[in-house]
């Protein structure tokens, strides 16, 4: 989730006037000496509010990022000579079983807490029992479905002492699989493996997490200060056990979407990072040798979705004729400014299998689904009317009364509103109606079903296809579309625990072919983060301006400035 976690393209408007952060003074004679800057401090933006510090209840990309940097997991998957490689976390080694089930970390007994409380494996295990236990509502516990007894936990069957993980002493944890998993060890950087303090969760009950006092830290930094709807303030950890290798001092976050708003701050100095959403704006800043340009592609997806539990989606031909009348190379251009890359299948590019990309194997579903459409001398609005027709509401599409609902009010949202109600007029003949949604109406609305059609981005947090089939099983429901398949849950089970590759891959491949043929999403394009930060803005590893690999989540905890 990150998930990885349910996330937006674009959060909604929200304009707000911004004020300079962090210490003044210019150290620019440091760029030509390579210095590290006297003052260290980064000032940057998020889209929107995060929702919890609660690493049992987190879903949002906006939590995720200051969780990231906040807290610290078993290990940290980094970027070192452009390889993934695991760093130690609390973890400071690790050995499996022979059988591959059975995982042992050894936690370092210099990590503490930011109160100075020591970290320990009895705090590991509580925070997985409780992301494990149907009670709390873990809407990130995919990621502990491969631990022995999980799924009997999650349905109550067992109590969550009985989930596989156990503290052998008080800095070894033991965490044992129901099968081997081949990507095991790097999915405990998520953040649903974070450890948790269970006299902190029940002296602030609901409101753990809510506020900066109402959580404790155990990362590079802490939250100082949480302004909410408003700004954050990062401060060093100086309780972190690896705090001599973190230089920034603060790191400070103003809260804001609006585009305008946030590219003159960029322009101003105000912040020092930019994530850019237009062509024009890549070619301006690309053309200013202050900037350095980062581009990021091929995890995370923006798609479109369908309520299979709404009358008129619950009807394939119907969801098969809004997919197929999509044109990608169309939308990458006219929706998204030419800033993404087309997709046709589920799975993003930056998967692989043992090394092997899994969108070379399973192709491009959607490009196969269209020809063959035109092979038959049919139309996507030929399709539509055969649903409309098998539900008894005619033949004329243009009184079909259908909701497209958007997570966002702001003017890209309103534009991009326009373009599918345009691409749905000419292609199906259908009067497109949409929903202008703030981020948390829209997610209140998916959870009650509340919808027909829904559109937004999902950033998968570990190099495996699981992480994005497994948001589609019966059991998790992630997009809320209420869709079912027993052979497709079978087989992301089978794929995430088979040893051996080729069949692994080949478990994956027939899922997804399952998930495109029965029309529950539609792909749009693979999202690409176009960054650009200012020219005294480094990372101790892998240079900004120079190529970064997907699935890493350092944080803060490597930049630094220098020739601010």
């Amino acid at each position: 989730m990150k998930k990885r976690v349910l996330s937006i393209l674009m959060a909604g408007a929200l304009a707000l006037a911004l004020t300079a952060c962090g210490g003044g003074g210019s150290d620019s004679k440091n760029a030509e000496s390579g210095e590290k800057d006297s003052e260290q401090y980064i000032n940057t933006y998020l889209y929107a509010e995060p929702t919890t510090m609660d690493p049992s209840l987190r879903s949002d990309q906006y939590s995720s990022e200051i969780l990231i940097s906040t807290m610290e997991g078993l290990i940290r998957m980094e970027q070192r000579d452009g390889e993934y490689e695991a760093e130690p976390g609390d973890a400071e080694s690790w050995e499996t079983s022979e059988d591959g089930k059975v995982w042992t970390f050894h936690l370092g007994e210099d990590r503490k807490w930011s109160d100075g409380e020591p970290v320990t494996a009895d705090q590991y295990v509580y925070s997985l029992r409780r992301s494990a236990d149907p009670a709390t509502g873990c809407p990130n516990s995919y990621f502990v479905t491969p631990i022995l007894n999980y799924d009997a936990v999650s349905t109550g069957e067992m109590a969550p002492d009985q989930l596989g993980v156990k503290a052998v002493d008080e800095h070894t944890l033991e965490i044992t699989l129901t099968n081997p998993m081949p990507s095991f060890l790097e999915s405990t950087d998520a953040s649903v493996f974070y450890p948790q303090r269970e006299d902190i969760v029940k002296e602030y009950g609901d409101q753990y997490g809510a506020d900066a006092e109402k959580f404790v830290y155990n990362g590079p930094f802490t939250i100082s200060e949480w302004v909410h709807n408003s700004s954050m303030k990062l401060v060093k950890n100086e309780q972190y056990w690896d705090s001599d290798n973190v230089d920034l001092e603060t790191v400070n976050y103003q809260i804001m979407a609006d585009a305008s708003t946030i590219a003159n701050a960029y322009d101003s100095g105000q912040i020092d990072t930019i994530d850019i959403s237009s062509e024009e704006e890549l070619q301006k800043y690309e053309a200013d040798d202050s900037n350095k340009y980062t581009k990021i592609s091929g995890g995370s997806i923006v798609f479109q979705f369908y309520n299979t539990t709404d009358k008129t989606f619950s009807n394939q031909n119907i969801r098969k004729a809004f997919t197929l009348a999509i044109d990608q190379e169309d939308m990458n251009e006219m929706g998204f400014g030419n800033l993404r890359e087309p997709l046709y299948g589920w799975i993003a590019p930056a998967f692989s299998v043992d090394g092997k990309s899994m969108r070379d194997a399973a192709g491009d579903p959607l490009k196969d689904r269209k020809a063959e459409l035109e092979k038959e001398g049919k139309t996507p609005k030929d399709v539509l009317i055969e649903g409309m027709e098998e539900l008894g509401l005619g033949s004329d599409p243009s009184k079909l009364d259908v909701t497209y609902s958007l997570a966002g009010t702001d003017d890209w949202y309103r534009t991009f509103g326009e373009y599918l109600q345009q691409v749905y007029k000419d292609e199906l003949g259908v009067n497109l109606k949409i929903d202008f949604t703030e981020w948390g109406i829209f997610s209140d609305n998916l959870a009650n079903g509340n919808y027909q059609i829904g559109f937004m981005s999902w950033g998968a947090y570990f190099n495996d296809p699981y992480d994005m089939l497994s948001i589609n099983m019966t059991d998790f429901n992630q997009i809320s579309t209420n869709w079912s398949n027993p052979e497709y849950d079978r087989l992301c089970v089978a794929g995430a625990t088979e040893m051996d590759a080729d069949k692994r891959m080949d478990d994956y491949v027939q899922a997804e072919k399952i998930l495109m043929e029965n029309d529950v999403i539609c792909p749009l394009a693979t999202s690409v983060e176009h960054k650009f930060t200012k020219s005294y803005v480094h990372d101790k590893y892998e240079e900004y301006g120079e190529e970064r690999l997907y699935f890493i989540h350092p944080g803060w905890k490597n930049v630094y400035t220098s020739g601010r």
